[in-house]
């Protein structure tokens, strides 16, 4: 699985690894290096290699753990997260370093004053610069790595933020574009609706026999019934195997002495033997009763002893009777079966006996009966293809109604939509202001939103019948309004901020893609070896 198809299914994860990498890489440096106390593991070698130039195997570890230690927060993560963790640690690794050579193509250098001055700020202890001894052991003998090649990366990271920077201030958002913006999002809309149910048009067509049959001819190949399976079982609990111990008074004696220790009471004084009998009795019993229960359960691993009848096992635990099942299928998981019974039933032969631990439970099952797949009749589907037909044609009926309606509002004016309604005899219904940033009060359908927002001139009936789950909708504009102008110069300063990072991504994104297009990006083949 690659990591964009990790991202589709765990978008809300990826997200959170984005804003991370963002606040971390474009917002600070010396974020890559504080906090990392002593780094163990690792080995030597190449990551990846990118146009040429290597990311240390070493390097990628640190920031692998790094990510892990930030969005795990002290929670154990999701294997799901750790496979995004450790693909996207590398992918910010060689985006580093191909936007380092593409600063120092346009020109851009470190001067040895800029990271003395970088340096000295990202290792400080209680604000001062912790001293070039104890740096060069923070990074040689904690963090493991060679000084130079950590400085030579250090000095990356250095090149990437300055063309991120540069990047950033080519960036200009206009007031214009800010207002546009800012209407965009806090104008509102009010519609009013109609609404037609299918489950208003159910009872309305009975299908007729030849519709019935012609359905079921059609879609034969879909009525298959599933293979069916019976077992009979006996279920033994943890008493079934306490009964069967017996323990006289010389063994409770014996125990009673041989462990004081676990018969006193809590200011430390012996409980009497004659208190404490019960107690040691039911210790007793719960170790034999393991023992016995081991016994059992090894005796139906030999294989040159018969098994005992469900009957006799039954018979000898004062069990009234052999159970019986309902027939169930493979993917039962909702019935009385518990899915380990279902996955043993559906592994066994006729007549064979298994026995499976559920809990604390033993069952020993008999597989009675197999119903083979086959497929339905006519008279076993005719309810079901009955129901089917009505519900296909109460969603017509629903829609070619709410059609008509549609078309005959088309031609009244806004202002007389609720007199015409009312003549249909349909009832109006109001969904309340909402923005283009709010889901479509009471309905919740997207396509609404973007088309009532979007609808020019004097028109207010939405052109089509809009569907949800059966539902249908003929949607017309009652009101707009448009932003409170007043709200814009308080906003501004914020909505500016927002704007210029989201542009700033954007075409930091851009140059990112660019570069990799262009890149020679060679991962250690061995880095990733599930993924592929």
């Amino acid at each position: 699985m690659n990591l964009d198809m990790i991202r589709r299914r765990h978008k809300w994860l990826t997200l959170g690894i984005l804003v991370v990498i963002s606040v971390a890489f474009i917002f600070g440096i010396g974020s890559f290096v504080s906090g990392l106390g002593d780094f163990t593991g690792g080995s030597t070698g190449s990551a990846a290699q990118v146009n040429g130039e290597d990311i240390s195997f070493r390097e990628y570890a640190m920031a692998r753990e790094n990510m892990r230690r930030q969005l795990s927060q002290g929670q154990e993560l999701p294997q799901a997260a750790i496979d995004i963790i450790n693909r996207r640690a590398l992918e910010q690794l060689v985006d580093i370093k191909l936007l380092a050579q593409k600063a120092k193509q346009l020109g851009f250098v470190i001067t040895d004053e800029e990271f003395v001055k970088t340096i000295q700020n990202a290792f400080q202890e209680n604000g001062q610069f912790i001293g070039g001894e104890r740096y060069r052991d923070l990074v040689e003998n904690r963090l493991r790595q060679n000084l130079a090649e950590y400085e030579q990366s250090f000095k990356d990271k250095m090149l990437a933020q300055k063309l991120i920077n540069f990047i950033g201030e080519t960036v200009v958002v206009t007031d214009e574009k800010l207002l546009n913006l800012y209407n965009t999002q806090n104008e509102t809309i009010n519609l009013n609706y109609i609404e037609f149910s299918s489950e208003d048009f159910k009872d309305a067509s009975n299908p007729s026999e030849e519709e019935i049959a012609r359905y079921y001819e059609k879609n034969k190949a879909n009525f298959k019934a599933d293979e069916l399976r019976k077992v009979r079982y006996v279920i033994l609990e943890p008493e079934n195997f306490e009964n069967r111990v017996q323990v006289s008074d010389e063994e409770l004696t014996a125990y009673y002495n041989a462990y004081p220790e676990e018969f006193r009471s809590e200011d430390g004084t012996l409980i009497p033997f004659e208190e404490a009998k019960d107690e040691v009795a039911s210790r007793l019993k719960n170790q034999r009763a393991e023992l016995v229960r081991e016994e059992f359960l090894e005796s139906f691993q030999k294989s040159d002893s018969p098994n005992p009848s469900l009957e006799q096992i039954a018979k000898e635990n004062s069990i009234m009777s052999v159970s019986e099942s309902k027939a169930f299928t493979s993917s039962e998981r909702t019935g009385d079966m518990p899915p380990q019974i279902v996955n043993s039933a559906f592994s066994m032969e006729k007549g064979k006996v298994n026995v499976v631990s559920v809990g604390t439970s033993i069952w020993i099952i008999e597989l009675s009966e197999i119903s083979e797949p086959h497929e339905k009749t006519l008279e076993e589907m005719k309810p079901e293809i009955v129901s089917a037909i009505k519900n296909q044609n109460a969603k017509n009926m629903a829609r070619k109604k709410a059609n008509e309606i549609l078309n005959k509002l088309k031609t009244a004016k806004k202002e007389e939509i609720p007199d015409k309604a009312e003549e249909l005899g349909v009832s109006l219904s109001e969904t309340g202001p909402f923005t283009r940033m709010d889901s479509v009060p009471k309905i919740n359908i997207e396509q609404i939103k973007t088309e009532a927002f979007d609808i020019e001139g004097d028109k207010t009936v939405l052109g089509r019948v809009y569907e949800n789950n059966g539902t249908f909708y003929v949607v017309v504009v009652k009101e707009r309004a448009s932003a409170n102008p007043e709200d814009f110069e308080v906003k501004k300063t914020e909505l500016r901020e927002q704007e210029l990072q989201a542009e700033r991504y954007n075409i930091l994104d851009k140059w990112i893609q660019t570069l990799r297009r262009q890149a020679t990006i060679t991962p250690n083949k061995d880095l990733f070896p599930a993924q592929g």
